[in-house]
């Protein structure tokens, strides 16, 4: 069974990231993992703010940085009230998504825990959510939390396609939720039903390859 070691739980400290960080409080505190909470300042956001204000560069980092990292042990200082876990803070500027996949291969994670949308809806719609870029530069195993924490997760649905990779979502889940009930769901299908049909093969035969397919996913499950 995979056991978690450590897990990041990325932060722009918007409500959404302080559900995700809270969920990664409760998973560390169970699993007596090591709990890392990091926070980026978005070196293009600084780049845009000089332009706008004028404002002298080592100056306006400096301030925002300060500003940062009292948010950031004020959420670290909340999840140990909340939780009792001892979070680690990283504070630094940068690309965001590169930042955090940066973090979780120096870290060795095991696993990142993200909201699912950030402080600022508008920039996600536009070019994505953090949470989506991060996924595509990073291979690790990625939570993405949509609500509050209210309790440990009971129930975990697992779409499986039978490959390596649904073993691996099967193992983790267990680490995730080891009292939770897992439900197991594959949708199959008959390839090319569709052009098969329009080539003539009638509904007697396409419903026989239909029971068929159902028959092979069935044995496999």
């Amino acid at each position: 069974m995979i056991r978690l070691h450590t897990l990041l739980a990325p932060t722009d400290l918007s409500a959404p990231a302080r559900q995700a960080a809270e969920r990664a409080a409760r998973l560390a505190a169970d699993g007596g993992a090591r709990l890392v909470l990091q926070h980026v300042v978005s070196s293009g956001a600084l780049d845009t703010l000089r332009q706008l204000f004028g404002v002298a560069p080592g100056d306006l980092q400096q301030r925002l940085l300060d500003e940062a990292r009292e948010e950031l042990r004020g959420l670290g200082a909340a999840l140990h009230e909340h939780c009792g876990v001892d979070a680690e803070l990283h504070l630094g500027s940068g690309a965001v998504a590169a930042e955090i996949a940066s973090e979780a291969d120096a870290l060795d994670a095991d696993l990142l825990v993200l909201g699912a949308r950030g402080a600022s809806l508008v920039h996600d719609l536009l070019l994505g959510s953090t949470t989506e870029r991060v996924l595509r530069k990073t291979g690790r195993p990625l939570l993405v939390v949509r609500r509050a924490a209210a309790h440990a997760y009971r129930r975990v649905l697992l779409p499986v396609d039978f490959s390596a990779r649904s073993r691996q979502a099967i193992a983790m889940a267990r680490a995730l939720a080891p009292q939770a009930e897992l439900l197991l769901l594959h949708a199959f299908e008959v390839p090319f039903e569709g052009r098969l049909r329009h080539a003539g093969v009638g509904e007697a035969e396409l419903a026989a390859l239909t029971a068929s397919a159902r028959r092979e996913a069935e044995a496999r499950m």
